[in-house]
């Protein structure tokens, strides 16, 4: 079950992860974010953006901690002061993000594979569906024929009842034809 909740729009993740939103668009872009686009507004997951939080915190605060021990290491003559330092933290942080997503990129390139596997195997599938009968139509469509059955039964016994009337009423027509003609013949001979 899918019990993501699409609820933060780009410039709230955007302040809360202090980036741009052309950076959230990048992680739109490249898969690291999920969004869905509701009423012409892009709408990103929660629990995404506060794991991403909780991740770029973890990394300050990793930073943060190696400067000041790169700073207490670091002896206050301003002639052995090491610039470079800091720069050099963080770079290596770059180069560790930089490292998980490209890792991450061929895991996203590994599941797009997969995806389009699926998708082809969707599309038989539904080439397949297309040329059946579904089981709902087809009960449907019997269900249908059975009243229409149903419905030509009562009208051929409708029909059989009038055609029956209408024997009797000749019957009775031709016997009420009979008596008279007797009637009359019995009247002429006198």
């Amino acid at each position: 079950m899918n019990n993501k909740i699409y609820n933060i729009t780009r410039e709230n993740a955007a302040k809360l992860l202090w980036i741009s939103t052309r950076t959230i668009d990048r992680y739109i872009k490249n898969g690291k974010l999920s969004y869905k686009k509701v009423a012409n507004k892009v709408l990103l997951e929660r629990t995404e953006i506060s794991m991403l939080k909780e991740d770029f915190s973890a990394l300050h605060q990793e930073l943060d901690t190696e400067i000041v021990n790169t700073r207490a290491t670091e002896t206050p003559n301003v002639s052995t002061h090491k610039p470079w330092s800091m720069e050099h933290v963080i770079d290596q942080k770059l180069d560790k993000f930089v490292l998980i997503f490209k890792e991450k990129d061929k895991m996203l390139e590994e599941k797009n594979k997969v995806i389009f596997m699926l998708q082809q195997r969707v599309g038989e599938l539904e080439t397949k569906i297309q040329h059946m009968v579904a089981l709902p139509d087809y009960n449907k469509e019997k269900q249908d024929a059975i009243l229409e059955k149903e419905r030509l039964e009562a009208r051929i016994n409708e029909l059989k009842g009038n055609v029956k009337n209408e024997k009797i009423k000749n019957l009775i027509f031709i016997w009420l034809a009979i008596v008279f003609i007797l009637i009359a013949g019995f009247f002429l001979i006198k």
